[in-house]
């Protein structure tokens, strides 16, 4: 049966930190014994090395002729010795001191042996670890064994490895002990860690729930900002502050086009009941009544066309990206606006063909809502001039200026706020308040920027920036007025 995975962070963080003891210390563990075993390995080598070197010269400085026992005293009593006569004849032999009944492997003749040290034995606790030295004739060693003078050319020294695998074994008990202690104690300490570091999470997920409960105002406690706790605190409390105003902007919302959208039904519904009620009893009441009833039905049908669009923008709905003529658009939207503005005096200024990349639907209706807010806004015979150039960055700029009653520091504060309105002298029937609102989203969403400057009786100027796709053509420009409008004209 599969085990489940471990799920909580702090699970996951446990497994890992304790992964992460075990195989450092299984690191240092292996590390430490090899180098040990290393260490013991080489210093039998140097003992036996020391054996030789040292039995050698005591046995020449003894005398002509060594005893046997001589030799024996000569070589420590855990060390193995055989010598060997000029024909390759064992002529003594003498194993090294063991304990209990444990006996040394049987050591090959020196003939069989090579010339460095070699490991006689599996089992560690009867190793021998020999080395073999052949001396030439003439050098030979007279050593009496029995009575009997024999010439030793050749010596065979040998040391045991049981305390080497004694020591090792000890080693192997320490660090098994040590190990498992420091990964108790270490299990220990990261629980604690865990449940400290870990806290502000929890505090974090408790402030999302009573957030989902409907208790908007608690945030996450942020604690040390520098730390990532704190920085995911610190974002997760601007999301919340988002979220809020988003939902307060909602509401704000909703009720604002409640409010738009119950004018013109009220007006609807009362033209409809007094007709129903014999309120209107000649045929030129119904005409005023229909003609007012369309006058309202038209009213919400732009308020509702204006609320599409905010919603499309607030869902960043993908913009088409063609290229467009900017200074064609503006004379397109003047051509419309021939009739309605009559009594205005409407101007445009092209310095040069600027096109920009974007939604042509869009950027139209950018500039019908400037237009249409200039001479909604301002009384008739006032002049509004449309320009289109480059700046020094070769970014798209259209401004819209008109020479009307212009707008206050709060009236420019708030000229971006969907449903706001100017003071009562400068509003005039038919606005929504949203024009602007959508001038700057439609505008964000193709990377530029809008700005407004404008005093009390200074008119406002609007300024619009939008990233240049491409340049070319002379400059041009023309008058539209309440004269009929040229078909040269509407050809710039």
């Amino acid at each position: 049966m599969r085990r489940p995975a471990v799920r909580s962070l702090r699970g996951r963080l446990l497994v890992g930190t304790v992964a992460l003891l075990v195989v450092g210390l299984l690191a240092a563990d292996i590390s430490a014994y090899l180098a040990l075993r290393r260490f013991l390995s080489e210093r039998v080598d140097n003992t036996i090395e020391l054996v030789l070197d040292r039995g050698l010269a005591r046995a020449r400085l003894a005398g002509q002729v060594m005893p046997g026992a001589g030799v024996e005293q000569l070589v420590p009593a855990n060390a193995y010795v055989a010598l060997y006569d000029s024909e390759g004849q064992l002529v003594l032999a003498r194993l090294p001191l063991q304990h209990g009944d444990t006996r040394p492997p049987t050591v090959p003749p020196i003939s069989a042996l090579p010339a460095h040290p070699v490991t006689i034995g599996d089992d560690p606790d009867t190793a021998l670890r020999v080395r073999r030295e052949l001396l030439p004739p003439e050098q030979a060693l007279p050593v009496e064994i029995n009575g009997q003078v024999h010439p030793v050319t050749g010596l065979v020294v040998g040391v045991t490895l049981a305390d080497n695998a004694a020591t090792l074994r000890r080693l192997v008990l320490v660090q098994a002990v040590a190990g498992l202690l420091i990964v108790v104690l270490g299990v220990a300490l990261a629980q604690l860690v865990l449940n400290n570091g870990l806290r502000p999470l929890r505090a974090v997920a408790d402030t999302a729930r009573e957030i989902g409960r409907g208790n908007l105002r608690q945030r996450v406690p942020v604690g040390d900002p520098r730390t990532e706790i704190g920085t995911v605190a610190t974002a997760l409390n601007e999301a919340f502050d988002q979220r809020e105003r988003s939902e307060a902007l909602t509401r704000t919302f909703v009720a604002d086009a409640s409010h738009e959208l119950r004018t013109p039904l009220s007006a609807v519904h009362g033209w409809a009941d007094l007709y129903l009620n014999d309120g209107i009893t000649d045929w030129d009441g119904v005409d005023e009544a229909m003609r007012r009833i369309r006058t309202e039905t038209t009213r919400m049908g732009a308020l509702v066309e204006q609320l599409l669009t905010l919603a499309r923008l607030d869902a960043h709905q993908p913009l088409a990206r063609d290229e467009v003529d900017l200074g064609r658009v503006c004379a397109d939207v003047l051509d419309s606006l021939r009739v309605t503005a009559a009594h205005h005096r409407l101007t445009l200024a092209v310095d040069e063909r600027v096109t920009v990349t974007g939604d042509a639907a869009a950027l139209r209706q950018v500039v019908q809502n400037l237009v249409g807010n200039a001479v909604r806004h301002t009384p008739p015979g006032t002049p509004v001039e449309v320009r289109v150039h480059r700046d020094d960055d070769e970014d798209a700029v259209l401004v819209v200026h008109d020479e009307g009653p212009g707008l206050d520091a709060e009236g420019l504060a708030h000229a971006f706020d969907r449903f706001w309105r100017a003071d009562p002298g400068r509003a005039a029937p038919g606005g929504t308040g949203l024009g602007l609102a959508i001038v700057r989203d439609i505008v964000g969403a193709h990377g530029g920027t809008v700005a407004l400057d404008s005093a009390p009786g200074q008119g406002l100027t609007v300024t619009v920036r939008l990233p240049a796709a491409a340049s070319c053509s002379p400059a041009t420009s023309h008058e539209r007025g309440s004269r009929p409008v040229s078909r040269r004209s509407q050809e710039l």
